[in-house]
This record gives structure tokens, C-alpha cells and sequence, in this order.
């Protein structure tokens, strides 16, 4: 996990991603970018994600969350990559070391919110499916 959190790379998408969400429009570019909706015609289980964090920027909560529910966790994951790449060394190591002694507690959390976003994901195929 602290490889990803850790990772200068992650720093700097998240950084583009951010910046990028207070230029894009909140409601899309009007094209689909998503493969799984041009191949299924169906929502894959990240679909609706970069409206989602375009929205936030604007404080338009509502809207991101009609979006995709979890777009508000990617944002904040995104700000704290930027955070930690511009903070002193001596809080990103603390920071490390804490996840690294509560490592159990920190995979089962990410294993949650990974199963959560599957089964989001899996819900809305299926209500759409069933919508036809």
C-alpha cells in the first residue's frame, strides 16, 4: 500500500487529475471514453468517476455523488498524494511507518472499499440490464 501512496508517479497524476477537474465540464466532454460502454453498452464499474471528481472541484457534491459514489474518496486520495509529495521527509516517513505497523488494518480496509466499488459496479450493470 505505501508504494502506491508513496509513489512520486502517483504524486503527479494525482496532481494532473486535479488540476485538470477545474477546467474539464462538470457534466462531460459529450463523448464516452469508457471501452466496457462502447463494446457492452452498459456502465462499467468506473463510469461516472471522472465527472465525479470534476464536480467536486466546484463544490458541487450533489451532483458528483448522483455521478459515482465514490468519487469524493478518489478526490481525497488525490489531494493527499499531492500533500504527501510536498511534505517534509520526516512526515512522509511517520506516515510510513504507521501504515506499515497497522498494515493488516489498512488491507482490509482498501480490500472493502475494492469490493465496495465491484459491487457498486456489478448493481448498477445489473439495474441497467434489467432496465433495457
Amino acid at each position: 500500500m505505501e508504494k502506491v501512496l508513496f509513489n512520486p508517479l502517483t504524486a503527479v497524476v494525482g496532481a494532473f487529475c486535479l488540476l485538470l477537474s477545474l477546467f474539464l465540464p462538470t457534466d462531460g466532454l459529450g463523448v464516452t471514453i469508457c471501452w466496457f460502454k462502447w463494446w457492452f453498452d452498459l456502465p462499467c464499474p468506473g463510469c461516472g468517476l471522472t465527472r465525479s471528481v470534476t464536480c467536486i472541484s466546484p463544490l458541487q457534491f450533489a451532483k458528483a455523488l448522483a455521478y459515482h459514489p465514490f468519487g469524493l474518496l478518489v478526490y481525497v486520495l488525490f489531494v493527499a498524494n499531492v500533500a504527501l509529495a510536498v511534505s517534509p521527509r520526516s512526515w512522509r516517513l511517520a506516515l510510513k511507518r504507521k501504515i506499515h505497523d497497522h498494515e493488516r488494518s489498512w488491507r482490509t480496509v482498501y480490500r472493502f472499499i475494492v469490493f465496495g466499488f465491484l459491487f457498486f459496479g456489478s448493481v448498477r450493470i445489473l439495474f441497467a440490464l434489467a432496465t433495457r
